[in-house]
C-alpha cells in the first residue's frame, strides 16, 4: 500500500493539462514583426471578410434564420487573430451592423434586426465564438488541434442564440421545437465550415512554422 506522501506525488489531470500557457496568435506567428497598426488592419480585414461571407446565404423552408458562410468568417477571425484581436474584430463587425451598415445576412441590418429579431442571439454568439476560438488557439489548441478549438467556438454560437429565443417571444420556433428549429438544421453546414476553417488554420500554422525554422537555420 502506497504511503500518503507517495500518493500526493501522483499528478491529477486538470485544466492545466488541457490549456497551456498563452502563446502568439496565428497572425503573430505568420508576421512576427507585425505592429499594432498591422494587427488592427488584420482585424478590419476580417470585418470585411465576414460581411462578404454573410451575403452567401439561403433560407430553409419556414425558418427565418438564414444559413450563411458568416460563421466561417467569425471562426476564422478567432483562429487567426487570437482572442483579443479576434474579439475586437467581431465586436467591431457587430457594432457596424448595429449602426445600419449592410454587413449582416439581412441587408436591412440595424438596431431592430440585431436587438429585436430572431437572429440577435446568433449575432451575440459570434462574439463568444470568436473569443473562445482565439483563446484556445493561443493556448495550445492549434496546428493539429485546431479542429477542437474551432469546433468548441462553433458550438458556442448556439448558447446565446438558444437563450435569446427562450427569453423573447418571436413566434418562432414553435413550443417544444427550440432545438429542432433553431439548432439542428444548421449543424451539418456548420460542421463543414468548422472543418474548412480548422484545415485552413492548420495549413497556415505549417507555413508559420516553416518560416521560423528557415529563419533559425
Amino acid at each position: 500500500m502506497q504511503s500518503t506522501a507517495t500518493q500526493r506525488q501522483i499528478p491529477v489531470p486538470g485544466l492545466g493539462a488541457l490549456v497551456g500557457p498563452a502563446g502568439p496568435s496565428l497572425f503573430e506567428a505568420l508576421f512576427p514583426r507585425a505592429t499594432l497598426a498591422h494587427k488592427a488592419s488584420g482585424a478590419v480585414a476580417f470585418v470585411v471578410l465576414t460581411a462578404i461571407l454573410a451575403n452567401a446565404r439561403f433560407y430553409l423552408p419556414d425558418n427565418p434564420v438564414p444559413i450563411t458562410l458568416q460563421t466561417a468568417g467569425v471562426l476564422a477571425t478567432g483562429a487567426v487573430m487570437g482572442w483579443r484581436w479576434g474579439l475586437a474584430s467581431v465586436v467591431a463587425y457587430y457594432l457596424v451592423g448595429l449602426a445600419g451598415a449592410p454587413v449582416f445576412a439581412s441587408q436591412n441590418g440595424g438596431w431592430n434586426y440585431a436587438a429585436h429579431g430572431v437572429t440577435g442571439g446568433y449575432l451575440l454568439g459570434f462574439i463568444l465564438a470568436s473569443a473562445a476560438t482565439g483563446f484556445l488557439a493561443q493556448r495550445g489548441w492549434n496546428r493539429g488541434r485546431s479542429l477542437w478549438a474551432v469546433l468548441i467556438g462553433g458550438l458556442l454560437v448556439y448558447l446565446p442564440a438558444l437563450i435569446w429565443l427562450s427569453v423573447f417571444d418571436f413566434g418562432w420556433p414553435a413550443p417544444g421545437q427550440l432545438f429542432s428549429g433553431a439548432m439542428y438544421p444548421f449543424i451539418p453546414g456548420d460542421l463543414v465550415k468548422i472543418v474548412a476553417v480548422s484545415a485552413g488554420a492548420g495549413a497556415l500554422w505549417r507555413v508559420a512554422d516553416s518560416r521560423r525554422a528557415n529563419s533559425n537555420s
